[in-house]
């Protein structure tokens, strides 16, 4: 694990003893105890089963925490069931109830004593519970028959976002302390269950409830006497730091998360003399000045870790309650407390943490809840929350008698559809009764006028039917002829080529580049396994064989006795992939005669960047290869550098490269200049090499120093014969299995960090695929060996002339498409088709050796399928109402008032810039 080093000053470790959300751990200096400590400590060990219910961020995981730790100091066996690891959101009966009897396999330490998942599958015949009481009877009990076991389930209120019911669970745990009587066994099983939640909300089915047999364990704030070990971290002398935690106390009324805050706070604070100096004399002012500026004034900006807003979101959570809970929560603060009922309301304004229960009375925990969550900021949340909070004020400010607030028509049925099924203060209930009582009396009225005036509207809307009718008449004319509206070929032909050159000035620009290299990744990863490559074979040290060996590097001695299993298998050519510029004692001195006897033996240096000298003996005979590898922008490997020439001016050649050659040499194969490509292709065997340059294929002005090519992976380590060193050192490799073969020993552990992210690998997500750099090795020579020997397809870009031709073939496509298409979801199918069809054809040229631009074409194919419509459609639109209004200006000679209506309708329906232009057409109609 990466360890960082730490700037912390002296002062910070005084501050950081105070721990500011989060569990405490079970040493913890500044945890205080409570009497809860003390009751959930003595019941569970008298085998009660013990539930703490409360608001969140009052300390009920560090009291879980502290629990077990002192029944685990006595020898007992406790294990912690996190609800949330188990999950709540698209999760089956079958995985959480599965998933519950993991949790206590895995707690209970049972992964090397039973085959979890074997056990469950051979009682597939159980129900689900079923499985879970025999896991606890015949696993637990008789894993540990003599030890008491307590089991505690945390964030049980996860399980209020199940969709389903899980009564079964707490019918099981009932069943357990039920079987006391019956089973001494039982006697040794106990629950304790922390949570946001009322039992209420947990089970539906209230006769088969634990919660009516086991014990609610109260959770209360601290107290000055509690709050000592809080006291002690402020380092002030005694008197003080118990006037200053009470200060504290008397802002956060012992809440435990705004306590350890305000500790912290005031610890930092005590950094400046200034501060000190300001406590010391004016205690009260000086806390109090820090609450309303680091906590209470734009709380929500320092709300870090969050917990106001925790509170917040549980008030506002359920839109049909939290109406309830505001209009509560504005009585408790005018009245300053009420008197706590049995109401869900009440219950769940005390699990929000805002309010307490003492002596019968619901009031605010404390000031800083007080001021944070006041009565403006209630009223800004009820006007917030009501479509109708404005008329509501005025009504109630005239003593409900101001009949203009009340609602009517839309605005009334809106509220009413807004109300249903809402909880609401009474005045609500009262505002929305009047205002359907108005809206009662006012149908009266206008019915009785209504009655006069009917023969007059039925005139009117006999001549609105038949403006309907002229209007719908003349728009089915010239929809029928704008079917055969069409822009000319000059507009597609200019949409593509504007297309064009913005993809390719995109392009350019290096912004696809990214994108281009991805989609050249996830061909590798679609791309059919390669079979095995009779040629390479790889060699690996990995991590059980440097545990075997017990020495990295490798001792010489140890090489050699490897090195000489190799010879003795007589391969055509040999690569070290190991560093080896100093000696590695014991056996240097046979490793060098070893060398000096090998010619067929190559060794590696590092040549670029942080320079690694080659083995002096290799090197001296010439037997030496770089290892160096081409990274691109985002840390991958997607090119092989083949040879490089550095500032000494002497041309080097790769590892992977030499390797090739020295085995293509016996089969009477060596490279070839050619002058009918690019300068530096050579021809070698059935194959050309032509060099890479910096805007090949998705490339953009990339680095093309010395001789590089593109990387066509022939896969990752099972594409090659594999064996490890342990393997080799033993004898255990068939030498047929090395013999004329290109061999690379080298490196794989992780330990060792010779690790190259690559492209390929089984996924399309998630962290890079990474391959060692032996296997990267092999990987480049077998591509130059298949391609010389084989004629497998190197990776080649087209030019870039045929490059642009494709880009611009995507865009046509486009452009044609929509041109010839109407429906806009029919330009989406065929869009989503056509671009379907470039991947494939890049696919298929991929799978020859030829990488196409894929993400421009398809891009332009995109952007051209809209730009069409997009530049087209106004002008269309302006002659279609064009012709309407033609058309409606000739009904109305026929039927005057119908037709003026029907222009008029029109009219309305159109922005003021269309209706202005209609209104001229009709002008220029009459004259």
């Amino acid at each position: 694990m990466k360890t960082f080093p730490s700037y912390r000053t002296e002062g910070e470790a005084e501050f950081d003893r105070y721990q500011v959300g989060g569990s405490l751990a079970e040493n913890a200096p500044t945890y205080v105890e409570r009497p809860a400590d003390r009751d959930l400590y003595k019941a569970l060990k008298r085998g009660e089963f013990c539930y703490v219910l409360n608001s969140r961020q009052m300390g009920k995981s560090s009291l879980m925490v502290r629990t077990r730790f002192r029944l685990e100091a006595e020898g007992f066996k406790c294990v912690t069931v996190d609800m949330t690891n188990i999950g709540s959101e698209n999760i089956t009966p079958l995985q959480w109830y599965k998933g519950m009897a993991a949790e206590l396999w895995s707690g209970f330490q049972l992964l090397g004593k039973l085959n979890f998942k074997q056990w469950w599958k051979d009682r597939d015949d159980y129900s689900l519970v079923q499985k879970l009481s025999r896991f606890i009877e015949h696993i637990l009990f008789e894993q540990f028959p003599q030890d008491r076991l307590f089991i505690f389930i945390d964030e049980i209120d996860s399980i209020l976002s199940l969709d389903f019911s899980i009564d079964d669970f707490f019918a099981l745990i009932r069943f357990v302390y039920n079987q006391r009587a019956l089973n001494p066994n039982y006697n040794r099983l106990t629950f304790a269950i922390f949570g946001v939640a009322a039992p209420s909300d947990l089970i539906c089915d209230k006769t088969r409830t634990p919660f009516n047999i086991g014990r609610a364990i109260q959770l209360e704030g601290f107290t000055i006497e509690q709050s000592q070990p809080l006291a002690r971290g402020l380092n002030l002398p005694n008197a003080e730091n118990k006037a200053v935690i009470a200060e504290i106390l008397k802002w956060t009324g012992g809440q435990p998360f705004l306590t350890q805050k305000l500790c912290q706070l005031i610890c930092r604070e005590l950094q400046h003399p200034e501060t000190q100096f300001n406590l010391r004399q004016h205690k009260a002012q000086t806390v109090e000045n820090l609450v309303r500026s680091r906590a209470i004034e734009n709380w929500e900006s320092q709300d870090e870790p969050e917990h106001f807003r925790t509170i917040r979101d549980r008030l506002l959570r359920n839109p049909r309650s939290r109406g309830r809970l505001l209009g509560l929560y504005q009585h408790i603060l005018s009245e300053n407390s009420i008197t706590v009922k049995d109401l869900p309301e009440h219950l769940e304004l005390l699990l929000s943490g805002l309010v307490i229960e003492r002596q019968g009375r619901l009031l605010v925990k404390n000031p800083i809840y007080r001021a944070i969550f006041n009565s403006q900021w209630v009223a800004q949340q009820l006007e917030n929350l009501r479509p109708y909070a404005q008329n509501l004020s005025v009504w109630l400010a005239s003593h409900e008698q101001d009949e203009s607030q009340l609602l009517e028509g839309i605005a009334l049925h809106a509220a009413l559809t807004w109300a249903r099924d809402k909880k609401l203060p009474n005045s609500d209930y009262r505002f929305l009764a009047a205002s359907q009582d108005l809206r009662e009396r006012i149908l009266e009225d206008r019915l009785a006028t209504e009655k006069v005036q009917r023969e007059k509207a039925q005139f009117a809307l006999e001549a609105a039917k038949k403006a309907n009718v002229l209007l719908s008449q003349a728009r089915q004319q010239v929809r029928r002829k704008a079917k055969t509206l069409r822009l000319g070929k000059n507009w597609v032909l200019g949409i593509t080529l504007a297309t064009a050159c913005f993809v390719l000035l995109l392009r350019f620009a290096g912004f696809w580049q990214g994108m281009e290299w991805a989609m050249l990744d996830r061909f590798f990863q679609l791309r059919p396994a390669a079979a095995i490559d009779p040629r390479v074979v790889v060699v690996t040290i990995d991590e059980p064989d440097i545990r075997a060996i017990r020495k990295y590097p490798l001792s010489d001695r140890i090489l050699v006795r490897a090195l000489e299993q190799l010879k003795a298998a007589q391969p055509r050519v040999i690569g070290l992939d190991l560093y080896r510029d100093l000696p590695v004692e014991p056996g240097y001195g046979a490793l060098a005669d070893l060398f000096q006897t090998t010619p067929n033996l190559i060794g590696i240096e590092k040549i670029v960047g942080s320079q690694v000298a080659p083995p002096p003996v290799l090197n001296r005979l010439g037997q030496v290869g770089f290892a160096d590898q081409v990274l691109d922008g985002d840390g991958k490997v997607r090119r092989a550098l083949l040879s490089l020439r550095p500032s000494d001016g002497k041309v080097r050649p790769s590892l992977s490269l030499l390797l090739a050659l020295r085995y293509l040499e016996k089969e009477g194969i060596r490279e070839k200049p050619l002058s009918d490509g690019r300068k530096g292709t050579l021809r070698l065997g059935r194959t050309r090499l032509i060099p890479f340059q910096g805007d090949d294929g998705g490339y953009v002005r990339a680095d093309d120093g010395g001789y590089q090519i593109l990387l066509n992976f022939r896969g990752t380590q099972e594409q090659f014969a594999t064996f490890s060193f342990t393997e080799l050192l033993a004898g255990e490799v068939p030498r047929q299995a090395m013999s004329d073969r290109v061999v690379l020993l080298g490196a794989t552990a992780q330990s060792v960090n010779d690790l190259f992210q690559v492209p390929g690998g089984d996924r399309f997500a998630g962290p890079p695929h990474q391959m060692a750099g032996v296997t990267l090795h092999a990987n480049i020579t077998s591509q130059i060996l298949s391609a010389a020997l084989d004629g497998r397809p190197m990776l080649y870009p087209w030019p870039p002339v045929a490059q642009w031709l494709w880009i611009a073939l995507g865009c046509a496509l486009g452009t044609g498409l929509s041109w010839r298409i109407e429906s806009s979801q029919g330009i989406a199918i065929a869009v989503f088709l056509a671009g379907g069809g470039l991947v494939a054809v890049a696919y298929g040229f991929f799978l020859q050796g030829s990488w196409l631009p894929v993400v421009p074409a398809l891009v332009g194919l995109g952007i051209s399928a809209i730009a069409l419509p997009l530049a087209t459609a106004k002008q269309l639109e302006s002659i279609k109402l064009y012709q309407t209004v033609e058309l409606l200006v000739a009904m109305t000679r026929e039927e005057p008032i119908a037709g003026q209506i029907a222009i008029e309708s029109l009219k309305q329906g159109e922005s003021p810039e269309n209706q202005a232009a209609i209104e001229r057409w009709v002008a220029n109609s009459y004259q």
